[in-house]
């Protein structure tokens, strides 16, 4: 008789491993449809951006700034209180302080 009673030990035993795997399975699952709907949703906006991008590059029209007038990008990080000249590009200027470099290359 104790033989039988072991038996039914073991299989609630048994039985409360499968439930406790059942539910892992179930989280492991709910995270994993999770992923996926959020990588289905990025690869959209992915393709949207990238159509977006590829509208741009056509209608993109190559502005030239007159030789005499220096760059707007430039004069703007230098304005930021960057260098902008190959030395010390991006390095930050000094309180007050004035770069010559930096000046030949935006007035060049």
């Amino acid at each position: 008789m104790a033989d039988k009673y072991d038996v039914f030990d073991q299989l609630g035993e048994l039985e409360n491993t499968l439930n406790t795997t059942l539910t892992q399975i179930s989280g492991i699952r709910q995270v994993l449809e999770a992923s996926m709907t959020e990588n289905a949703t990025l690869r959209m906006e992915l393709e949207k951006l990238r159509d977006r991008l590829a509208e741009f590059e056509k209608k993109e029209v190559k502005k030239e700034t007159p030789k005499d007038q220096p760059n707007p990008n430039l004069i703007q990080i230098f304005n930021e209180g960057f260098h902008v000249c190959h030395l010390h590009y991006a390095e930050r200027l000094a309180e007050g302080e004035s770069c010559l470099d930096c000046l030949e290359l935006l007035y060049r």
